[in-house]
């Protein structure tokens, strides 16, 4: 089954940075070339749709469900829900201001209205969202401080690109390359690279499983920073390596041939994860 990977940005991020996401996406992709065709990447940047607002007298004819997520703006107009990214993003800047935080935005809650979009329904998708803000989440734990990228399994992602212009901001082609990291890094999340259940996975830091092989871009970034998980992937692709270690690899092999459907398929991803778990040693 055909599922859309829509690229999707939020006001004031550089062209630039969403090829850079793109870019990412292929990387990752091109570690399954047996599942790529199913996963089309299309660049949504900024998008909204012909009914994407309505005025205030429309407004007041709506249903009052409907009529408390719409958003209004300074032309007195107002913002139908899921009708525009820029809808999607003011959400989640509306989440943040009722937690205090009035310089990010809440990471988790795009991600929740991707369960709750009507059109996903219709149309299957993995929203990549990239965000100008600074972006937290919400954990079993409480918010987060800040969180530069948030992916959750076969649903999306969210990265944030604020933290990461100051950091390289004398250093644009680097900065891209970041991107690209963390692109396949919430990648490896979305589509169960290090769930429970493998070698080398653990949950030290209880923000999810990570992988634990020196190299890999899936380790987590509290033990490794953006910089290195970048530079080891950099030194890796000059080496003619993938960015994921071989059981990441694996298991993500299993998920997309589940996702897929075919039993032959999957008895084949399987017992290559199996030899591979079996093979109780590092890679790297």
């Amino acid at each position: 089954m055909e599922k859309n990977i829509f690229i999707i940005t939020q006001a004031g991020v550089k062209p630039e940075y969403m090829q850079a996401m793109r870019d990412g996406v292929r990387e990752f992709m091109d570690m399954f070339p047996e599942y790529k065709d199913d996963y089309p990447i299309r660049l949504l940047g900024r998008w909204e749709s012909s009914r994407s607002t309505i005025g205030g007298g429309e407004y007041l004819r709506i249903p009052p469900q409907k009529r408390k997520l719409c958003v209004p703006m300074s032309d007195g107009r107002y913002m139908l829900p899921f009708e525009s990214s820029d809808w999607a993003f003011a959400m989640a800047k509306y989440s943040a201001l009722a937690n205090g935080r009035p310089e990010q935005i809440n990471a988790s809650m795009l991600l929740d209205l991707m369960d709750a979009d009507p059109t996903v329904r219709d149309i299957p998708q993995i929203d990549l969202h990239l965000a100008k803000d600074d972006a937290f989440a919400m954990t079993p734990h409480g918010p987060t401080n800040f969180v530069y990228g948030l992916g959750s399994q076969d649903r999306g992602m969210v990265l944030s690109v604020c933290r990461y212009e100051k950091m390289y901001k004398n250093n644009p082609a680097y900065l891209r390359e970041v991107i690209k990291t963390i692109t396949i890094h919430e990648l490896g999340h979305i589509f169960a690279a290090t769930q429970k259940g493998r070698h080398n996975v653990a949950n030290r830091d209880g923000y999810g499983y990570h992988c634990d092989c020196p190299g890999c871009v899936m380790r987590t970034d509290t033990k490794a920073k953006s910089n290195e998980l970048t530079n080891d992937r950099l030194a890796r692709r000059q080496r003619g390596e993938p960015p994921l270690c071989p059981e990441c690899i694996a298991m993500a092999r299993v998920h997309f041939s589940q996702v897929r459907g075919n039993r032959e398929d999957m008895q084949k991803a399987a017992d290559v994860f199996n030899r591979i778990r079996r093979q109780a040693r590092d890679y790297f």
